[in-house]
């Protein structure tokens, strides 16, 4: 069995917390190991739990997220940081990039580019314990592993990125089925609508659909959330 990679989500909000949980129990090499709401906190876990992996928020209600990443380049336990924030101006950008941080995702993120960074981290890992000694090829091909490579598969036509994260954070918030007709009427999309993306997560592994018998009229098709 290959070593799994203990991960601390340092993240205030619990939807986002549990979204970012969810998509690295997905990938069976990531254990996440606790979640982090304030940097108190979060300096607590680091030092006692040892994190591989650390995805990190940038604004936390006792300071900042980029403040403690400058800290983890002096302890004595070191861990690689996914930053993940809504900070886009060019001075967090700098200083994240200054401390060595291996990606930066900018909110509201896109779940699949996340997951694109977390396998190439995953490679990154794979490719440092592969040799003892490097050459030039092998160090570039280390320092490409920090650079998004490869373009993310298109979403299909008459599916935006922006309503499909508000689904699943529907269904994170709240564990229950929906029907199309109930869904749309929860981000305020038409039913049709709301029918495409729901078998569009019932495709992608994301929902489960099943058929529900109700006492009045034609058999209904409810989606949850898989288990």
């Amino acid at each position: 069995m290959m070593e799994q990679i203990d991960v601390l989500i340092i993240e205030d909000e619990p939807n986002i917390a549990e979204i970012h949980n969810f998509y690295l129990q997905r990938m069976n090499r990531f254990r996440p190991v606790g979640v982090a709401k304030t940097v108190a906190d979060a300096r607590n876990m680091i030092r006692i739990l040892k994190p591989k992996l650390i995805l990190l928020d940038n604004f936390l209600p006792d300071g900042k997220g980029i403040e403690l990443l400058k800290e983890l380049t002096s302890v004595t336990h070191p861990a690689d940081v996914i930053f993940i924030t809504a900070a886009s101006d060019m001075d967090t950008v700098r200083e994240a990039v200054r401390c060595g941080v291996f990606d930066y995702l900018l909110k509201p993120i896109a779940y699949d580019r996340l997951e694109d960074s977390l396998e190439r981290y995953l490679k990154y890992i794979s490719s440092l314990k592969a040799n003892d000694n490097v050459n030039q090829r092998h160090v570039d091909e280390l320092f490409n592993f920090q650079a998004k490579t490869q373009h993310l598969e298109a979403l299909p036509k008459g599916i935006d990125e922006l309503t499909l994260e508000k689904l699943k954070e529907i269904y994170f918030q709240h564990d229950q089925a929906y029907t199309a007709e109930s869904l749309g009427k929860a981000i305020g999309i038409s039913k049709t609508t709301a029918r495409r993306y729901l078998e569009y997560c019932v495709n992608s592994g994301f929902l489960e659909a099943q058929i529900v018998h109700g006492k009045v009229g034609r058999p209904e098709r409810v989606y949850q959330k898989k288990r």
